[in-house]
């Protein structure tokens, strides 16, 4: 699927390929600190891959600038009965590509696929800070259900509150 952000540069969206693992890599050792600033480090290759091979059903997500990964989203799915059909949404973007539409396109895409999958239930948790973030997800269908009182603590020595919001597709 092909996105055009709104600097007029072509991106391609496409579900995540093996291949793509060293791609993720070098994005996310390429991304600065203030756009992992509300992400939960380390970013490193086995980690990267306990999430590729750890969706649990759900779906993962590329952007692709000509032949770079510049995006990720992925929706994991719960393994425990007590939670079928329900996942948890998960979305970086390099700096690069803030403020562009991708991140609005990409939420919606990735809600449009496990919804298609038979997915009941999306959540995420978001620092309450990250206002960009809660504007992205509310405009995807995503509504605020609670706050979590200083549950961030981040580099800046700092506790935030983290929003939790929900989508029943």
């Amino acid at each position: 699927m092909d996105f055009r952000l709104t600097d007029g540069r072509p991106i391609t969206i496409r579900e995540f390929e093996p291949a793509d693992l060293d791609g993720m890599v070098q994005m996310f050792q390429a991304m600065s600190k203030e756009a992992l600033q509300f992400g939960l480090p380390p970013y490193d290759r086995p980690r990267l891959e306990r999430w590729v091979t750890g969706l649990g059903g759900g779906v993962l997500l590329v952007a692709i600038d000509k032949a770079t990964v510049v995006g990720v989203a992925m929706v994991f799915g719960r393994p425990h009965p007590r939670f079928k059909r329900i996942g948890e949404f998960v979305i970086y973007l390099h700096q690069e590509y803030h403020n562009q539409g991708l991140g609005s396109f990409l939420t919606r895409v990735i809600i449009q696929e496990v919804r298609r999958k038979g997915f009941h239930r999306v959540g995420l948790e978001v620092v309450a800070d990250n206002s960009a973030a809660v504007r992205v997800y509310e405009k995807a269908g995503f509504v605020i259900e609670g706050r979590l009182r200083h549950a961030f603590y981040g580099e800046d020595g700092t506790y935030r509150d983290q929003l939790v919001m929900g989508c029943v597709l």
